[in-house]
């Protein structure tokens, strides 16, 4: 220990309890720093219970406390439902500097609602705390950092307060500026964009970047963050890895004036198996696309079929391998969906969806849009209504056709849900792509696919 070494003021938030993962690894840290620099000894804490006035008040009030206490330059925050190792003080602070990167974080996740359950829970998702400000048409936001780099120190635009380590003249700067509201650091500020209020620890990153101070998050200090979920099978297949797959499939995937689809569709695709070939079907007077699917690695087939299901039935006649799947080309592949949804047909399931992630049907395990179909069903009973050699009834535009594959198999007692089999839809009902022409193509047939699709399940109802 010596006086040299930077001293560090710990600081957290807490109502009547705490986390025994907070209370463990607090106690651990206090261990490791009095046998090593004593930069919390020498720095104290201030514990701010939140009351009536809540967070916003609590989080400023201990900023006052200690600038105007004046026992350390750096402030550690660290909230009572996190977990985190004892050396993360030093970890944080090895990285940090006063004028070049005056604030970082820790690596830390949330955790988003991606969709009902169906039985009054969600579908939760771990979000890493890294954001950026990403401009969409005529608004912006903070958006998650999805493919962050491992164990770097990396900027970004804002992130968490969980645990976090801040120079004094952070808050000085921000409390001298006439627009940053004085003292009050952690006040909620709009979206200039959207309107939307913004949580305290976002409007600080607000603040700080709206005065050129950087933000940044180091990637290698990790922690975790007890958070409720609602576990089911969705979670206990996605951190369960199935048997690997052992058939090759043909992803059947009818295209259209989306050029851009091409190069992000098989980057995932490739990163999730080897097993799987891309069969690309595009209009003879749609060459940028024809051209993006085949410098992107696809085999490309030109043909005169038009509608969704046509180029499905297209793509069985041309293709040999034992499974088909039928997808659109705004989607993203996760690792392991392939084995996931043979695994699922090993019960004897001819036709497996897949989750999309955004589908409430979908989310349920009532209904896929995205299908894992065997030939040798379709060779034999067809995966429509419409007999043997028949994928999709060809009546359908666009619509329908998913929910009568759908239908017909639980009829026949084929059908399976593979929860953790994930090809997230990117579609913008999901607030994941922008809207296009051929969405609105696609929309235009809905109501005449819906009423086609209600005549065909009254004719082959059961019983």
């Amino acid at each position: 220990m010596t006086e040299d070494e930077p001293a560090v003021v710990v600081a957290y938030v807490h109502d009547k309890e705490v986390a025994y993962s907070w209370h463990r690894s607090f106690v651990e840290m206090i261990g490791h720093d009095m046998a090593n620099h004593g930069r919390f000894i020498r720095g104290g804490y201030i514990a701010m219970h939140y009351g009536t006035d809540g967070l916003v008040a609590a989080r400023n009030e201990a900023v006052r406390t200690f600038l105007d206490e004046a026992k350390a330059d750096w402030l550690f925050w660290v909230d009572t439902d996190m977990g985190f190792e004892p050396d993360t003080i030093d970890r944080l602070l090895a990285a940090a500097d006063p004028a070049e990167r005056p604030i970082v974080g820790a690596l830390a996740f949330s955790q988003r609602e991606v969709g009902q359950d169906g039985m009054g829970g969600y579908h939760t998702k771990p979000t890493p705390t890294i954001l950026d400000w990403v401009h969409s048409g005529d608004q912006a936001g903070f958006a998650a950092r999805w493919d962050y780099p491992p164990d770097a120190v990396v900027q970004c635009a804002g992130t968490g307060s969980a645990v976090i380590l801040i120079h004094r003249s952070v808050f000085e700067r921000i409390a001298a500026h006439p627009d940053m509201g004085g003292d009050n650091w952690y006040g909620r500020r709009p979206n200039p964009s959207t309107g939307q209020v913004f949580g305290e620890d976002l409007s600080f990153c607000l603040r700080a970047g709206a005065l050129g101070i950087p933000v940044y998050v180091h990637t290698g200090v990790r922690t975790s963050h007890l958070k409720p979920q609602w576990v089911g099978e969705e979670s206990y297949r996605a951190v369960t890895p199935p048997p690997p797959a052992t058939e090759p499939t043909a992803v059947i995937v009818p295209v259209m004036n989306r050029p851009q689809n091409a190069e992000p569709f098989m980057r995932s695709l490739r990163a999730s198996t080897g097993l799987a070939t891309v069969y690309a079907f595009v209009g003879p007077d749609d060459a940028a696309t024809w051209q993006a699917w085949r410098d992107a690695g696809a085999v490309v087939v030109e043909c005169e079929e038009v509608s969704f299901a046509e180029k499905v039935n297209l793509g069985y006649r041309s293709t040999s391998e034992p499974w088909l799947f039928i997808v659109g080309d705004d989607v993203k592949f996760h690792p392991g969906w392939l084995d996931h949804a043979q695994f699922a047909a090993r019960t004897g399931a001819k036709v497996i969806g897949v989750n999309d992630l955004g589908n409430p049907r979908t989310l349920a395990g009532e209904h896929a849009a995205h299908l894992l179909i065997s030939r040798e069903y379709v060779d034999t009973v067809g995966a429509s209504w419409d007999g043997p050699g028949n994928v999709c009834h060809e009546g359908f535009r666009h619509w329908y056709v998913d929910d009568e594959i759908v239908t017909a198999a639980k009829q026949r007692g084929v059908w399976r849900m593979a929860m953790g089999s994930i090809v997230e839809h990117m579609h913008p009902l999901f607030k994941k792509g922008a809207d296009d022409p051929v969405y609105a193509l696609g929309q235009s047939f809905a109501e005449a696919d819906a009423e086609v699709f209600a005549k065909r399940l009254e004719a082959n109802r059961e019983g």
